[in-house]
């Protein structure tokens, strides 16, 4: 998988993964090809390992006090970066990595990111994002790109109907404005006409659609 990633990216890039990927052995063989981000497992030895790293190794970001420092891993040869975060309330977030230039500011942002793209993936199951059309890359592109439209356009229209709707999730508001609403999709020449009718919020979800070019650009 992660080979043939590379191969459509055309580039190196860095894996974030979950606890699943905490192995030594499956860590060992992704380092002969690509670098890895992914959280510590708390067992006890590692929490005694916390515990032991001195005050003086933790510098202070805008992600907390983050503690720089070497480790090693089972079935893994050599060190591994680790990026260790005591949290208010005592307990310790911990990230591993094969990437010896990364830094403890880059990799809290990087791996939030990977849960909010979890999230995206969570929210908009009603969308079919959890089924691909095939095994075509270009029917995959389209797939992708027409559902990440429709998810900013559901996402705009709840951010426009007011406070009382934001902590609604993107399939609660299709079902409550847009589930059985019609409407007629047209290309003409370079524009894309979108025509919808019986709907009540229609002169929200028009300003959404106009002027997509310089929205999404």
């Amino acid at each position: 998988m992660a080979d043939r990633t590379r191969e459509i990216l055309g580039r190196e890039f860095l894996l974030v993964a979950d606890k699943e990927w905490y192995c030594g052995k499956l860590i060992r063989e992704l380092h002969k090809q690509i670098n890895v981000l992914i959280p510590v497992k708390h067992s006890q030895g590692r929490l005694e390992e916390f515990d032991a790293v001195p005050l003086n190794k933790y510098s202070k970001t805008v992600w907390g006090e983050i503690a720089t420092v070497y480790t090693t891993l089972n079935h893994f040869d050599g060190l591994l970066l680790m990026f260790l975060k005591k949290r208010p309330d005592g307990k310790y977030f911990a990230l591993i990595t094969t990437e010896s230039e990364m830094t403890g500011e880059i990799a809290m942002p990087t791996y939030t990111k990977r849960w909010r793209i979890e999230d995206f993936f969570w929210e908009n199951t009603f969308l079919g994002m959890n089924h691909l059309p095939g095994l075509n890359l270009n029917a995959i592109q389209t797939m992708l790109s027409l559902r990440l439209l429709a998810y900013h356009a559901v996402d705009n229209f709840r951010n426009d109907l007011g406070p009382d709707y934001r902590a609604k999730t993107p399939e609660l508001i299709y079902r409550e404005f847009v589930n059985g609403v019609q409407g007629r999709v047209q290309l003409r020449g370079d524009v894309i006409e979108v025509h919808i009718y019986g709907f009540d919020h229609e002169a929200a979800a028009a300003a959404i659609l106009t002027n997509l070019d310089d929205k999404l650009g």
